[in-house]
């Protein structure tokens, strides 16, 4: 017989483990509501505090990409093929086909010829522009050295390899007056025969170097147009005539200071062999232009014997003893006085160049 104590001690315990069973179910079920719900959170969108792992379309290798074009206007050089010319503007120009766009290329530093007066700028533009076809046919593959960026303007190729390059070795201009043989740069074309020179020109710049110019297996368009005689040197213009107020030494300083940066200062000093060699030798247009720079000169010294005359004994215009005669100068240079003549019927008419002229200048 078990005793009472026992009995009840007993029951203690099976109360005591029922009632921890009982609390344990509630705390697996609160377990489970709460899993739950958090379940339900996570798929309502994603945690800010979990980082989700990469899944497997993320992970897709990298693929090829190409370059993407630079756009021509931004482009160093170009290369294209030409399509139409253009000779109506300050100079020479070409627009070419550059990845299917049209492109204007401006021909750097030569200028319109305007010599002859404006009569014959209408002609001078169509020979630059024949000679343009015949040098750069239609189709005719062209590369463009652009002189600075975002500018039109460029040393033009005619074919040959995309790494020929000029080197700069040409002699320093000389600007002494001498007299210069007939000679052209290598880039001259072969059918052009330079004018013999008037005898005793003042004018000449020196002998040219040949040096610095096109090769065989590229022609620098711009340096032809200029050996020919069918362009102006600019950027900075150069100014060969002996009126010029500015002397050569002076202008050739301050064009190496504007032409410093490459491509200019490796194909400047090319362009000025060729253009002075023209202006020498009266090639091309500049047979022209010598012809108005000789015309310039001889109304230069007429004007300087006038004053000379006018001056009186002092040798200073505008002071008391000015000789008042007015003299003039006939179509042969000879000098007279224009002194007025009297009609028998008493009018006056004006002296002319008959009678009583005489002769003061080199000009007789």
């Amino acid at each position: 017989m078990i005793p009472r104590a026992s009995v009840t001690g007993i029951a203690a315990v099976e109360r005591f483990m029922a009632t921890t069973k009982q609390k344990l179910g509630w705390g697996l079920g609160a377990v489970l509501v709460l899993a739950m719900f958090g379940s339900c959170i996570n798929d309502d969108g994603p945690s800010t505090n979990s980082i989700a792992a990469p899944t497997t379309s993320a992970l897709a290798s990298p693929t090829t990409t190409s370059a993407v074009p630079i756009p021509v206007r931004k482009r160093v050089e170009w290369e294209g093929t030409v399509l139409d010319y253009d000779a109506a503007g300050s100079g020479a120009g070409l627009y070419i086909d550059v990845d299917g766009e049209r492109t204007r290329v401006d021909i750097s530093h030569v200028g319109a010829v305007t010599c002859g007066g404006y009569t014959a700028s209408d002609s001078n533009r169509a020979v630059v522009r024949q000679r343009l076809a015949e040098l750069a046919p239609i189709g005719t593959a062209v590369r463009v050295v652009r002189s600075m960026p975002l500018t039109p303007g460029g040393y033009v190729y005619i074919a040959g390899s995309a790494d020929t390059t000029i080197t700069a070795t040409a002699t320093e201009p000389t600007t002494t007056a001498e007299s210069t043989a007939a000679s052209t740069t290598e880039s001259a074309s072969a059918t052009t025969t330079p004018t013999e020179k008037t005898s005793g020109s003042a004018t000449t710049t020196g002998a040219p170097s040949t040096a610095n110019t096109s090769t065989a297996t590229e022609i620098l368009l711009n340096e032809v147009l200029l050996a020919e005689g069918l362009g102006t040197l600019d950027m900075p213009g150069i100014n060969l005539s002996v009126l010029s107020t500015t002397s050569l030494d002076q202008q050739l300083a301050a064009a190496r200071q504007s032409n410093n940066a490459a491509p200019n200062s490796l194909r400047w000093p090319a362009l000025f062999t060729a253009y002075q060699n023209a202006w020498d030798n009266r090639i091309g247009l500049q047979a022209q232009c010598r012809a108005d720079d000789d015309t310039a000169m001889i109304k230069a010294e007429q004007k300087a014997e006038l004053d000379r005359l006018r001056a009186g004994p002092d040798g200073v215009l505008y002071t008391s003893d000015d000789d008042r005669t007015t003299y003039k100068f006939d179509d042969n240079g000879n000098i007279y006085a224009d002194t007025p003549t009297y009609s028998s019927s008493g009018g006056r008419g004006s002296g002319g160049g008959g009678g009583g002229g005489f002769c003061r200048s080199r000009w007789c």
